[in-house]
């Protein structure tokens, strides 16, 4: 009873704090997704277009839009209570999972805002589950299952890949090795397989962008400071900064008891084989330079694990298991403001000054959750666009594009560009290079971003700088946006069109 009460808990909670800041930059861009539905896009599967569909007949509203990440979020409550039982734990370990993966500070953030990342605690979760039920009792349904779980966590994010080689590595180094010869493992390849044709059959059609998305990601990554260092190049100082923001995202008082999940899996014969996916998918990302929160899925798991073993441990022990409880709820409350949109965001920056992280040696404080700052500054940027296109003579604004060179720059134009009396925008970053030109001949553009400026100064012979937009609350992630007027181009328009075209995020 306490794990589900935790679990609707977790969803109301969600819900109520969905609409305190506003739209996430990628929430924007999932918004046009929505509304050029497709089997696939450049840069992820269809998932969460589908999801921010459901919010359109409510005209996109914010809370309707978060809704089914509130409840993935209370579903993975219920799934990793529900591992626990299968993996024999009781009252109190079911309930200090659900506690424990509730208040895990990344789920927290993930609960709150509808991304790509925010259907992965649920799916990785349900696929470490049905796999230990597959090598436990196999069968053709639940190697069936196993499948539908891999196909939805693929349909929300390609991550799940990584999650379902290292499981796999780490059976074929046990002695279950023979499962993955098994008809149910077998059943559980083809069911997936099936289910991801069409999105593969579009990446394919397309000529697999997504690969080219992340060369771009890996090649282009750059240092990102906003009081902390949170991607690096250097290899080794990046491997350090992993390891820290894994504790981080999980709740230093946390830490222990998923660390107990892996030793505990790692030390049981059945299940060996999740400890090496643990300790491989973090190898793995660490090779690959990858950011942070790339493995966050799998701390479900291992806290099921954990609390498990440590029901058992503390059995005699009540008032131990009463201090764990405390400490987390404790910690949880101390840092939910950094993981959740809980207070109004003057409060907050108030709230981060008083712990010294921002308006130190007498700097202004400013906003330095950067995911926070990214719900910030879109209606405005639409102001600003709409202000000088209105100034433009009436007969250059009907030949006028309005292109943005990122995909939230260009949502932020089409979800509030039309009340201002902007068209809907043409943007060459992805989903948004695909959707084309809208029959505009390109020869005049007021161009928003500088993100790939330099391929609008060699596409256009004569770029000028009408203005900018800039909102304070983003200063943490962007400063001033350029708004170029450009005439002139030196392309023909295909050619044009192709130059400005980039994949990546």
């Amino acid at each position: 009873m306490i794990p589900e009460l935790i679990a609707l808990l977790t969803f109301l909670f969600h819900l109520a704090f969905a609409g305190n800041y506003g739209y996430f930059r990628d929430e924007l861009y999932f918004i046009a997704c929505a509304q050029h539905l497709a089997w696939g896009y450049p840069d992820q599967p269809p998932l969460v277009a589908l999801a921010a569909l459901l919010s359109r007949p409510f005209h996109w509203n914010i809370f309707v839009l978060r809704a089914p990440v509130a409840l993935a979020a209370a579903l993975n409550v219920l799934a990793i209570s529900t591992f626990v039982r299968d993996l024999g734990g009781e009252r109190f370990a079911r309930a200090l999972a659900a506690l424990s993966v509730a208040l895990l500070p990344a789920y927290l953030t993930l609960g709150s805002v509808l991304t790509t990342t925010s259907f992965e605690p649920l799916s990785w979760s349900l696929v470490a589950m049905l796999a230990v039920r597959a090598l436990r009792k196999p069968s053709v349904s639940a190697g069936a299952l196993l499948g539908a779980a891999i196909a939805f966590g693929a349909y929300g994010k390609y991550s799940i890949f990584l999650w379902v080689g290292a499981l796999a590595i780490g059976i074929a180094a046990s002695s279950e090795r023979r499962f993955l010869l098994s008809r149910t493992a077998f059943v559980a390849a083809v069911v997936a397989f099936v289910a991801l044709l069409p999105n593969a059959s579009w990446q394919a059609l397309h000529g697999w962008p997504f690969a080219e998305v992340l060369r771009s990601d890996f090649i282009g990554r750059h240092p990102f400071n906003n009081g902390w260092q949170l991607e690096y190049h250097a290899s080794l100082t990046n491997a350090l900064a992993f390891v820290i923001e894994q504790v981080g995202y999980t709740n230093p008082l946390l830490v222990p008891l998923w660390l107990l999940g892996i030793v505990v899996a790692l030390r049981s014969p059945g299940l060996r084989f999740l400890g090496v996916a643990a300790l491989l998918t973090t190898l793995a990302a660490v090779a690959l330079d990858a950011k942070g929160y790339y493995i966050i899925g799998m701390y479900g798991t291992l806290l099921a694990l954990g609390s498990q073993a440590f029901e058992r441990v503390t059995r005699p022990r009540l008032a131990v298991r009463a201090v764990a409880v405390a400490a987390t709820a404790a910690s949880a409350l101390a840092i939910l403001p950094f993981a959740a949109p809980v207070l109004p965001v003057n409060t907050f920056v108030a709230y981060a000054a008083a712990l010294h992280l921002t308006g130190t040696n007498g700097t202004k404080p400013q906003l330095i959750q950067p995911l926070f700052a990214e719900e910030f500054g879109w209606r405005r940027l639409a102001e600003d666009v709409a202000r000088i296109y209105r100034s433009l003579p009436s007969t250059l604004r009907a030949r006028t594009a309005v292109y943005a060179d990122t995909y939230a720059d260009a949502g932020a134009i089409d979800r509030f560009g039309a009340r201002y009396g902007l068209p809907p925008a043409i943007g060459s970053q992805n989903a948004y290079w695909l959707w084309g030109t809208r029959a505009y001949d390109l020869h005049d553009i007021l161009a928003v971003g500088a993100s790939r400026e330099h391929r609008l100064f060699a596409a256009y012979a004569r770029c000028t700088l009408l203005g900018t937009t800039f909102d304070p609350l983003r200063a943490v992630v962007e400063g001033p946006t350029p708004i170029f007027y450009c005439t002139q181009p030196r392309l023909s328009r295909a050619a044009l069109w192709r130059s400005l075209r980039w994949y990546g995020a």
